[in-house]
C-alpha cells in the first residue's frame, strides 16, 4: 500500500471502531446540521423525492381505480344480461330500455324503467323508484341543466327530479345519466326485463387496446424512476468536497460510502413523507380533472403490495443511485477526482441497451406466452429502450460539445459547463428526453390503432350528411317514437329548431305473409308519400308497392308485437312505380327492404296494434346548435325516442376513453418534469454561486451569465429532443409491426409533442433566473 493509500495509524484504529450505523448517524447529522447549503440540498432532495414517490403511488392505485370501475359497471348491467325471449313478468321484475345519447361529444347514459311490481329491483346509487314522470339524474347531469345556457337540454328533461344517483351507480363524478319513470313502457317497445341488475365484470381482449394500456403506463412511470434518480444527486459536487473532509480527518472509501448513503437517508425519510402527504392531499383533486366520467377519491387508493414496494423501492433505488455515482468518484484527502480529466463515454453498451429492448419488443408479440404474457415482455422491452435512449445522450453531448469551442462568451462559459459537468446536463433533461420518446411512441401507437378501430364514414360532418340523404326530398335524419306526431306538433318542431329546413312524419308497422316473410308497411297521406318516393300519381286510398311474393286480395297479418296480437290485413289493388320503394341509406342495396306504401284511408286497422311513429328531417349541419336543439326537442315529444345524427367516423368507446387517459398522463408527466427542472436548475445554479459570483466581480455581465445558464438548457434538451424524436418514431413503428397494424406518422402530433418538451424546458429554466440573478453579488464570494 502507498503512503498515500495507507492511512496514519490513529486512523487506522478510529477506522476500525467506526461501525455501519455510526457512519449513517454521521451522515444524517450532517445532513441536517452541516449549514444551510446542505440543509437546502437535503430539502430539495426531499422536495424530488416526494414528487416522484406522489407519482408512484399514484400509479400504484391503476389496479384499484380499474377493479373499483369495473366492479360498478357490471353492478348496474342490465341490457348486457337481460336474457331473450324475456322472462315472465312479476312483483320483482320490471322493463327498462336504453335511451343513451349523445350531448356536445359527452354520452349521457339513460335508461326508462316501469315497475312491474310492488318490488322492482332498485339500479345502484337509486333510492327510491321512479314513478311516472319521475327522474333521478346523476350530480354531474342536474348541473348541467341547471345551467341556464342549456335550454334545450333542458327541454328534453323536463320531469320531476325525485333524486340522485350515487356514486354507486356510477362510473365517475362527472359521469351524465338519468333513470326515468315510464309507465306506457311495453315490450314493443324495444324494452327488456330485468329480476335484477348485474353481472359479471367484463375485459377488453383486444390486443391494440391491452399494447396501448402497457405502453401508457411504462411510458408514464419511466419519467418518474429518471427524475428520482435525478433527485437524490441534488448537491452532488459540495458533497464530495465534504467527503474529502473527511477522507482528510481520517475517514476509509467504506466510511465515505457510508456517510453519503446516510446523508441521503434523511431527505428520502422526509421525501417519503412528503410525497404521502401530496398524494393523500391531490386525491380529491382527481374527481375535479374533467377527463372523461372522472374518478372518485375513494377509488384512488395504492394497491397494498405495490404501494409497499414503492416504499421500499424508492428508498433502495435512491442509495444505488448514491452509491453507483460514488464509483465514478474517486475521493480522496485534499478534494476529487471528479475534476480531472474525464474518460470519454463509450458507445457500444448504450446502444446495446437499446437495441436490447427493441429485440424485447419484437418477440413479445411473436411468441405465445398464452393470454398476456407477452405484456412483461413488452413492459420490460420498452424499459430498456427508453434507457437507452438517454443512455445515448452523453456519447452525443460529449462529441457534439465536448471538444467545441468558439462564439459567443455566454456560448463559451456554456460548452466549457458542459464538458467539465459529465453527466449532469443529461440528468435535467433524461426526464424530458424519456417523456418525449414515450409520448411519440405512444401517439404513433393511438394513430394506428385509431386508424384500424374507427369506421370513417365522410372526410366531414357535411359530407356525411350529404352521403346520408335518403328519399325523394333528400332527407338526412330519422327518428323513431312511439306514436305518430300530429300535425301541429311537426310545425312547431319546424318553426323552433334552427337549422331545421322540413319534417315528415308518418306511421309504419310490419306484415308477415302467409309464407312467413316479412313485409315493411308505411302509412302516410299523399304529400307525404311523394317526398318518399317517386310516384306516379297519389289519391286518398291508394296503395304502391311491388313486394315479390304479395299480390292483390292476400292476407297479411300486421302490428304483431310481443304483447301484441296481429289483425288480419286484405291487400288492396296496388299501383307499382319504379326504383326502390324507399332509397334508404341505412340498408345496403341489397338488404333494401320491401315496402308497401299505403295512405290512411287504406289501412283502417283496430285499435291497440304495433304502430310506431316515424319523422324523416332535414337540416343545415353548418347551424351549430342544431342538433343540441333537435334532440331536445324530440326527446320532450317522446322521451323514448331514437335520434341518430350522421358522423364523419365511428370510433371504438375503449379508444376514446384511453384517450382521455393519455391525455390526463399525459399532463400529469408534464408537470412533474416541470417541477423536477426547476428543483433541478435551481439546484445547479446554486452549486455554481460561487463561480457566478467570481464572474461577477471580475466583470462580468449578468446577461452573459443568465445566457449561458440558458445555452447550457438549450443545447442538450435539442439534442435530446431529436434523439427522442428518433427514438419514439421507431419504438411507434415498432409496436405497430408487432401488432400487424400499418406504420403510420402523425407528424402534427409528433412537431406539438417535440415543441411541448423544448417549450417546457425553456419555462423552467427562466423560472430559474431569479434564483440565478441573487448569485451574481459578492457575497457569494464568502465561504463557510
Amino acid at each position: 500500500m502507498s503512503p498515500r493509500e495507507d492511512p496514519p495509524t490513529g486512523a487506522r484504529r478510529g477506522r476500525s471502531r467506526s461501525s455501519f450505523l455510526k457512519d449513517l448517524r454521521l451522515g444524517a447529522r450532517l445532513s441536517l446540521r452541516g449549514g444551510r447549503e446542505v440543509v437546502a440540498r437535503t430539502l430539495l432532495t426531499a422536495l424530488g423525492v416526494g414528487i416522484a414517490t406522489a407519482a408512484l403511488l399514484l400509479a400504484a392505485s391503476l389496479p384499484v381505480i380499474l377493479d373499483n370501475l369495473g366492479e360498478r359497471n357490471a353492478e348496474r348491467m342490465d341490457y348486457q344480461v337481460a336474457e331473450y325471449p324475456p322472462p315472465p313478468p312479476g312483483d320483482d321484475t320490471l322493463l327498462f330500455k336504453v335511451t343513451d345519447t349523445e350531448y356536445e361529444g359527452s354520452m349521457i347514459r339513460g335508461r326508462l324503467l316501469r315497475a312491474e311490481g310492488d318490488d322492482p329491483p332498485l339500479p345502484p346509487g337509486v333510492e327510491t323508484f321512479p314513478g311516472p314522470g319521475e327522474i333521478v339524474l346523476s350530480p354531474a347531469l342536474a348541473e348541467l341543466l341547471d345551467d341556464p345556457e342549456r335550454s334545450a337540454l333542458r327541454r328534453g328533461y323536463d320531469h320531476t327530479v325525485i333524486g340522485e344517483i350515487g356514486p354507486e351507480g356510477l362510473i365517475g363524478p362527472h359521469e351524465l345519466a338519468y333513470y326515468l319513470g315510464d309507465d306506457d313502457l311495453t315490450l314493443d317497445d324495444g324494452a327488456g326485463r330485468l329480476p335484477g341488475f348485474g353481472g359479471e365484470q367484463g375485459s377488453s381482449d383486444e390486443p391494440v387496446i391491452l399494447l396501448l394500456g402497457v405502453v401508457g403506463v411504462v411510458v408514464m412511470l419511466t419519467p418518474v424512476v429518471v427524475f428520482l434518480g435525478a433527485a437524490v444527486r441534488f448537491g452532488g459536487e459540495k458533497r464530495d468536497r465534504r467527503l474529502a473532509a473527511l477522507r482528510l480527518m481520517g475517514a476509509d472509501r467504506g466510511a465515505t460510502r457510508r456517510i453519503a448513503a446516510g446523508e441521503t437517508l434523511p431527505g428520502m425519510a422526509l421525501g417519503l413523507l412528503l410525497g404521502a402527504g401530496l398524494f393523500l392531499a391531490g386525491r380529491p383533486i382527481v374527481e375535479a380533472v374533467p377527463v372523461s366520467s372522472g374518478l372518485y377519491t375513494a377509488d384512488v387508493v395504492p394497491h397494498p403490495v405495490l404501494a409497499l414496494l414503492v416504499l421500499l423501492g424508492v428508498p433502495l433505488l435512491a442509495l444505488w443511485v448514491v452509491l453507483v455515482s460514488l464509483s465514478r468518484v474517486v475521493i480522496e484527502p485534499l478534494g476529487a477526482v471528479r475534476r480531472a480529466e474525464r474518460r470519454r463515454p463509450r458507445l457500444w453498451w448504450r446502444l446495446l441497451l437499446f437495441v436490447a429492448g427493441i429485440a424485447l419488443i419484437l418477440l413479445s408479440m411473436r411468441i405465445d406466452l398464452g393470454g398476456v404474457g407477452w405484456a412483461p415482455l413488452m413492459a420490460t422491452g420498452l424499459l430498456a429502450a427508453l434507457f437507452g435512449t438517454t443512455a445515448v445522450l452523453p456519447w452525443l453531448l460529449d462529441r457534439l460539445f465536448g471538444r467545441a469551442s468558439g462564439g459567443p462568451l455566454s456560448l463559451q462559459l456554456a460548452l466549457r459547463r458542459l464538458a467539465a459537468a459529465g453527466d449532469g446536463p443529461v440528468r435535467a433533461v433524461a426526464g424530458i428526453v424519456v417523456t418525449v420518446a414515450g409520448a411519440i411512441a405512444l401517439q404513433s401507437l393511438y394513430a394506428g390503432a385509431w386508424q384500424q378501430l374507427t369506421v370513417f364514414q365522410a372526410e366531414s360532418v357535411e359530407e356525411a350528411y350529404e352521403e346520408m340523404e335518403f328519399g325523394a326530398a333528400g332527407y338526412q335524419l330519422q327518428a323513431d317514437l312511439r306514436e305518430v306526431p300530429t300535425s301541429a306538433e311537426v310545425d312547431a318542431l319546424v318553426a323552433e329548431v334552427p337549422g331545421l329546413e322540413k319534417a315528415l312524419a308518418y306511421e309504419e308497422t310490419w306484415g308477415a305473409t302467409a309464407e312467413g316473410s316479412d313485409v315493411r308497411i308505411v302509412i302516410a297521406d299523399c304529400p307525404s308519400l311523394r317526398e318518399m318516393a317517386d310516384l306516379p300519381g297519389c289519391s286518398p286510398g291508394d296503395v304502391f308497392g311491388d313486394v315479390a311474393g304479395v299480390e292483390a286480395g292476400d292476407t297479411l297479418l300486421v302490428g304483431a308485437g310481443e304483447e301484441v296480437e296481429p289483425a288480419e290485413w286484405t291487400v288492396p289493388r296496388w299501383s307499382t312505380f319504379e326504383g326502390p320503394p324507399l332509397d334508404h341509406p341505412w340498408y345496403s342495396e341489397a338488404s333494401v327492404p320491401d315496402a308497401v306504401l299505403a295512405t290512411p284511408e287504406a289501412m283502417r286497422l283496430p285499435e291497440g296494434l304495433s304502430v310506431r311513429g316515424e319523422v324523416w328531417l332535414r337540416g343545415d349541419p353548418s347551424v351549430p346548435e342544431m342538433q343540441e336543439e333537435l334532440q331536445g326537442s324530440i326527446r320532450a315529444l317522446d322521451p323514448a325516442s331514437s335520434l341518430l345524427f350522421p358522423v364523419a367516423f365511428v370510433a371504438d368507446p375503449d379508444m376514446l376513453d384511453m384517450r382521455d387517459a393519455l391525455i390526463a398522463g399525459a399532463l400529469a408527466c408534464l408537470s412533474m418534469i416541470a417541477a423536477g427542472l426547476v428543483v433541478g436548475t435551481i439546484e445547479q445554479v446554486r452549486e455554481r454561486k460561487r463561480v457566478h459570483a467570481v464572474l461577477t466581480a471580475f466583470g462580468t455581465r449578468r446577461r452573459t451569465l443568465i445566457a449561458s445558464v440558458l445555452w447550457q438548457t438549450t443545447l442538450p434538451v435539442l439534442l435530446g429532443i431529436v434523439l427522442a424524436a428518433v427514438a419514439g418514431t421507431t419504438l411507434g413503428a415498432l409496436a405497430l409491426i408487432a401488432v400487424d397494424l400499418p406504420v403510420t406518422f402523425a407528424p402534427v402530433d409528433i412537431l406539438i409533442i417535440t415543441g411541448a418538451g423544448v417549450v417546457v424546458a425553456m419555462l423552467t429554466t427562466l423560472l430559474a433566473v431569479p434564483a440565478l440573478l441573487r448569485t451574481m453579488s459578492p457575497e457569494g464570494l464568502r465561504s463557510e
